[in-house]
């Protein structure tokens, strides 16, 4: 799985097969070989690239078995891109035992030339118990463990495990260690009938966390547009549905927003591909085969314009954003999103430094966004803003107005930490400019603060006492590096220039060598190679380096990006597109980058780059 583009958990992909590569997120509309209501070059143009279909099916049938045996089981379904097959699991759970076995259905789906195949896993429902679920979970990792030898067709291992996070969080980690190319999630289409998106979020997050994150992971029938953002945030890349088919039977069409009845409908969206071609009263009176065939086309275009929107906001980094929006869309979606802050702190390291747009703050539940539990994580974890006596000043503060009200006057003359009033927490003055306390939209908070307070400075006390402007300096070192990394990297002899335009800092040196540049656009410290040694020679092995093989170290000291295949370790903490440094085997300095991946996702990855260099210590 390569990664493009991403935001937290949620990426833009490309995982390739031996037809060819899936872009990633996207969806596999499900074909019945028996029955095709939308043709292969109607899909194709929606967006589709590859389909999923039943090899127990295609097996049981005389005719299509040997069809698919002869010419393979593209011309079988006369497409020439990548295939899914499932085993039969589901119709396994619904009639019972089947006629064929594990090894031998994998070993028929391999013959027939199927780009993913899965395994004959054993389907879990809400209702098991534990127990039963937990014996589900054994064999089925028994059986992935049974298909032996190196094949052509890539393996999908499915995670089992019902409602029960101990046991999806067992499956994830155990189909992970086994030859699974392909990770879906299985046994949730119950909870998507039942509209219990708050308990599956659970479970994909209980699965994402623990899976291989080099691997894709799977919704299985997960295609609903209503709860495909979601899903995508929490890490699924790739979905399969045959609602589209199915809701259309029902006189059903599927909206990004929900699902609604033909009977209610008086006019069509203009969007829709039913638009002007026909009313609503025309459809409704039309033959149940033609109704289900156009129903069928508007629904899976739905599923496209979906996915589309959501692949947008990941490149634009406004999914989070997106899912907080929709999730008001219905009470099963806002209890969902409830229940996925209840996992801010795990989902917290996964989420880059900075991104691209402002952080929209809509009520008290923007407070467990992750952004706001790294500013109060490192606000607690810092002993110099925990003590006793603090000063904080009357009224809402504004960005960007903080140092003309009072610094100069105040802050220097004073010893006490500053914090200011901020979306509701209290925030360390020092970070005014720090993605987001600057980069926030917000209409009730965000507006002129009056005059404040200032604290009572001794008369005897005329002189400064500390610089802001080397402070700040200081306390996003601590921040973005580690408590206590400010003071040694920045020292008292620092120079700091300031834009003559917006008076803002904008590089820091020492004895005449740059140590680094504070970025306009996120408030953030991007480290030079003398900042970088600096660091390097504050913080204890491995914190905020990635150590790469003698292969690699050369080419990265002279400029070149970092390639996981060359990492041999890492700092485990991290996070995406904060700076790293980049050393080889001695831990000599070679490069100064932005971090591509967090440290829990390095653990995993195989390939793909791992580090963008900004700054090399040698010569191209």
């Amino acid at each position: 799985m390569d990664l493009i583009h991403r935001e937290g958990l949620a990426r833009v992909g490309k995982f390739s097969t031996q037809h060819g590569t899936i872009s990633t997120p996207t969806i596999m509309p499900v074909i019945n070989p028996n029955i095709r209501t939308i043709s292969i070059e109607e899909m194709k143009k929606m967006g589709m690239e590859a389909i999923i279909t039943n090899s127990y099916i295609i097996r049981r049938n005389d005719d299509l078995r040997t069809h698919a045996i002869e010419k393979g089981l593209h011309d079988l379904m006369g497409f020439n891109g990548p295939i899914m097959t499932d085993s039969g699991t589901f119709q396994s759970y619904v009639y019972g035992d089947i006629e064929y076995g594990n090894t031998e259905i994998v070993d028929f789906q391999e013959k027939i030339g199927s780009d993913i195949s899965t395994i004959l896993d054993i389907f879990s429902v809400p209702e098991d118990t534990h127990e039963r679920a937990e014996a589900a979970v054994n064999e089925t990792y028994r059986r992935m463990n049974e298909i032996s030898g190196e094949r052509k067709t890539i393996l999908a291992g499915p995670i089992q495990g019902s409602i029960y996070n101990d046991l999806r969080e067992k499956s994830a980690k155990l189909m992970s260690g086994t030859g699974a190319g392909y990770l879906p999630i299985g046994g949730v289409v119950p909870l998507l009938e039942q509209y219990r998106y708050g308990k599956l979020c659970e479970i994909i997050i209980n699965s994402k966390l623990n899976a291989s994150f080099d691997k894709p992971i799977h919704l299985f029938g997960g295609g609903h547009p209503m709860f495909m953002g979601m899903a995508v945030l929490l890490g699924v890349d790739i979905f399969d549905s045959a609602s589209y088919v199915k809701y259309a039977r029902d006189g059903r069409l599927l909206f990004q927003e929900g699902t609604r009845d033909l009977k209610e409908i008086m006019e069509f969206p203009m969007w829709s591909p039913i638009y002007g071609k026909y009313t609503a009263k025309e459809l409704k009176e039309s033959p149940l085969e033609e109704r289900t065939r156009v129903l069928a086309h508007h629904n899976l275009f739905t599923i496209f314009m979906e996915l589309r929107e959501i692949r947008e906001r990941i490149y634009e980094q406004t999914l989070w954003q997106y899912v907080e929006e929709k999730s008001r869309a219905h009470p099963a979606l806002f209890a969902a999103f409830r229940n996925i802050l209840k996992y801010r702190e795990k989902l917290e390291p996964f989420f880059e430094l900075y991104r691209k747009p402002p952080l929209y703050y809509f009520d008290e539940s923007s407070q467990l966004n992750p952004y706001f539990v790294r500013l109060q994580k490192f606000i607690s974890d810092n002993p110099r803003f925990n003590c006793e006596k603090n000063y904080v000043p009357e009224g809402v503060w504004q960005p960007s107005r903080l140092s003309g009200m009072f610094i100069t006057e105040q802050y220097e003359k004073s010893s006490l930490p500053y914090f200011i009033n901020w979306m509701g927490i209290h925030v360390p003055v020092e970070l005014e400019e720090a993605y987001p306390v600057e980069q926030v939209i917000d209409t009730d908070h965000y507006m002129e603060s009056g005059p404040c307070d200032t604290p009572e400075i001794p008369a005897s006390r005329s002189k400064r006492v500390r610089d802001f402007d080397l402070e700040k300096i200081r306390t996003l070192c601590d921040f973005q590096f580690g408590c206590g990394t400010g003071k040694q990297v920045f020292p008292d002899k620092s120079e700091i220039i300031k834009s003559k335009a917006t008076g803002r800092i904008r590089t820091v040196s020492l004895n005449g060598k740059f140590l680094a540049t504070m970025r306009a656009h996120d408030g953030f410290l991007g480290l030079n190679i003398e900042g970088g040694n600096r660091l390097l020679q504050t913080v204890k092995y491995p914190a905020n380096r990635v150590v790469v093989n003698e292969d690699s170290a050369e080419y990265n000291a002279r400029g070149y990006n970092v390639f996981r295949k060359f990492v041999i370790d890492f700092d485990p903490h991290i996070i995406p597109l904060n700076d790293v440094l980049v050393v080889d085997s001695d831990d000599n300095l070679l490069a100064v980058g932005r971090a591509m991946l967090s440290g829990i996702e390095m653990a995993t990855y195989r390939g793909g780059m791992v580090v963008s260099v900004n700054h090399h210590t040698r010569e191209r």
